[in-house]
């Protein structure tokens, strides 16, 4: 009982770190700031927490009753007896790197250690535990994937073609949509400052007129379209919005997250597959891990969401709904397209 006493009380003073949705830590929390967090719902019974005394991540469900007396969930099966191990490990790591301090710090004259000399070996002590990645005092780092860490050793399904086309539909068209709101915009702002005066008789040149509106049209496509690519794949998110709606993103070779100086040339290499009239895109269907010739130039891949993370099992081969009515969606716009164009040249043909 004791024991059990103590658990208690190490948890409810423990500094407490847990895992959200998108895989960002968060943390050092009181124990107070971990109850809140359960009572507004942000805390659900499978999000991965990690507090002083544990080697390894594990579920709020598992651990709640520490901190709350009615969690709202099944505990673990015995939580007493898997804190007890958890603090039998915890003593050994510790006892080892006291003794190897020790050992390291054993002074030359071999007289007894004063006390000064003894705290200065159990902090180096603690830091030497600390520096250990499977230490329990270690930063909680073991099974979280957060944006310069990545879980390896594990499957990684590549996002195959269906998938990609899906999420290009869905971002062309966005891309699109706020290019051509944009370009209206500017072009009735022009018209209205030239009916205010005489300011617009440059425009009556037009061959003048026809080049400034492909370089501003050309222009204001590539700062959307950089902008919206580069700037969501180098994000926490990694991934654009048609990437996400699928659940797929864009990672390095080692299944990092891009730097923006790797998802712009990412971006730029994407001309390199418009030259090859779209050869480089149909790459994705029949190549190593199923990178089209941007991701070769690059040096990206596009994966699973939950690849390279510690929720690896969460992974799908199949193309999932969003991405049926998708693709679904925008064949029957492609047919519609094709058969609009082909009643016009059979009726011009008359």
């Amino acid at each position: 009982m004791a024991a059990d006493r103590d658990e208690e009380t190490d948890a409810a003073m423990a500094q407490w770190y847990y895992s959200d949705e998108e895989r960002n830590r968060h943390g050092p929390l009181e124990p107070a700031q971990m109850i809140a967090l359960h009572e507004r719902g942000e805390l659900g019974p499978d999000a991965l927490v990690w507090r002083d005394g544990l080697s390894q991540w594990r579920p709020w469900r598992e651990l709640a009753g520490e901190l709350i007396a009615a969690p709202g969930f099944a505990p673990a099966a015995d939580p007493a007896a898997a804190e007890r191990a958890s603090a039998e490990r915890t003593a050994a790591a510790v006892a080892a790197a006291l003794a190897q301090a020790d050992t390291e710090a054993a002074p030359a004259t071999g007289a007894a250690s004063s006390a000064p000399d003894s705290a200065v070996a159990t902090a180096s002590a603690t830091a030497a535990a600390a520096s250990d990645p499977h230490s329990p005092y270690s930063a909680p780092r073991a099974a979280v994937a957060e944006g310069s860490q990545v879980v390896q050793g594990q499957e990684v399904v590549a996002a195959g073609f269906w998938r990609r086309a899906a999420a290009y539909l869905i971002d062309s068209t966005l891309v699109g949509v706020a290019y051509y709101s944009l370009f209206t915009a500017l072009l009735l702002l022009v018209f209205l400052v030239g009916l205010v005066g005489d300011g617009t008789r440059w425009l009556e040149n037009g061959n003048a007129m026809s080049v400034l509106m492909m370089v501003f049209g050309y222009g204001l496509y590539g700062l959307i379209s950089v902008g919206y690519y580069a700037g969501m794949e180098s994000s926490s998110m990694q991934a654009t919005l048609g990437k996400l709606a699928v659940g797929i993103k864009v990672v390095g070779a080692d299944g990092a997250r891009l730097s923006r100086g790797r998802a712009l040339g990412r971006w730029a290499s994407s001309f390199a597959s418009y030259a090859t009239l779209g050869v480089g895109y149909l790459m994705v269907a029949f190549t190593d891990r199923k990178r089209g010739l941007h991701d070769l130039i690059a040096g990206t891949q596009v994966v699973d969401r939950w690849a390279y993370t510690a929720r690896a099992e969460l992974q799908r081969h199949e193309l999932g709904p969003v991405t049926w009515v998708v693709l679904i969606l925008g064949g029957v716009v492609w047919l519609g397209v094709i058969g609009f164009v082909g009643a016009a040249l059979a009726l011009g043909l008359r």
